[in-house]
């Protein structure tokens, strides 16, 4: 009687590219290392700067600063949490080197990204309990504003019709408050300054300062165009800005591939030796 052998080949058990927890771990590292690093360049920036002082650096310069830096510990802590993503992973089985490169770059782009949503969730959780206590202690002052909504639109209407005529010599009582309201009435409900507006703003200034009226008018204009300048400067400042976050992002992206290769080179190294 002949015997017969059975072979039963091992089962694999089946497990995913990514690992998960170095992931994970690496964003927890990033993350954190990015905001310490940011308290301590935010305390800096207070150091440097002094109410009592004449010699505080200008705005230009602490913007300048306050970009680098920001940029700096963005790089550095996408290194780190990159580095750490790919140094601690689990190494791949059957790739070869630049198979093993690409998944290793790949979770340090998942660390990135994962950082990257961290970041934006504890900055909105911040945001949002500043604004809940702003909220609570606000809201009566609120209400009272809505409240007083339609007097204000009285008030503008009865400034209208009590309003000197050009040939009237009656001064205005606090030319500051009126030109102030017909400001800001006519850039809440129009967004520009009406013609009569003006002319009536310029009548207030030649009043007061003695000018000509044709002098008076060209001063309410230059105001005006400062304002408009003025306005369009921020919103250029504001565009720059975000381009300059993304553009930093995107960096820390690359940043984060690279050092998780780094990382995965000295894992394979290590188990090499071993």
């Amino acid at each position: 009687m002949s015997e017969s052998t059975t072979i039963i080949a091992p089962q694999t058990v089946e497990r995913s590219s990514i690992d998960w927890a170095a992931v994970i771990g690496g964003a927890l590292v990033a993350s954190a290392l990015y905001w310490v690093l940011l308290a301590f360049g935010s305390a800096a920036g207070f150091a440097s700067f002094s109410p009592y002082s004449w010699n505080n650096p200008s705005v230009t310069t602490l913007s300048i600063i306050g970009a680098a830096y920001f940029a700096v510990v963005m790089m550095f802590s996408y290194l780190v949490g990159g580095y750490f993503a790919g140094r601690f992973r689990r190494p791949s089985e059957f790739a070869d080197v630049s198979e093993r490169e690409s998944r290793d770059g790949a979770h340090g782009l998942l660390v990135w990204a994962l950082s990257l949503l961290l970041g934006v969730l504890v900055a909105a959780t911040i945001a949002g309990a500043t604004a809940r206590t702003a909220g609570s202690v606000a809201g009566g002052a609120a209400m009272a504003g809505a409240q007083a909504v339609p007097e204000g639109q009285v008030q503008n209407v009865i400034g209208s019709m009590l309003r000197p005529g050009p040939n009237s010599t009656t001064p205005v009582e606090n030319p500051r408050a009126e030109i102030s309201r017909i400001f800001s009435s006519s850039a809440l409900t129009r967004g520009e300054i009406s013609n009569e507006d003006r002319d009536y703003v310029a009548r207030i200034v030649a009043n007061q300062t003695g000018t000509p009226p044709d002098e008076a008018r060209k001063r309410v204009d230059a105001a005006i165009e400062q304002a408009k300048q003025a306005a369009e400067t921020a919103r250029k400042v504001t565009a720059g800005l975000a381009f300059l976050i993304g553009a930093i992002s995107i960096l820390a992206a690359g940043a984060a591939y690279w050092a998780a290769m780094a990382g995965g080179r000295q894992r394979e190294e290590a188990i090499a030796r071993y």
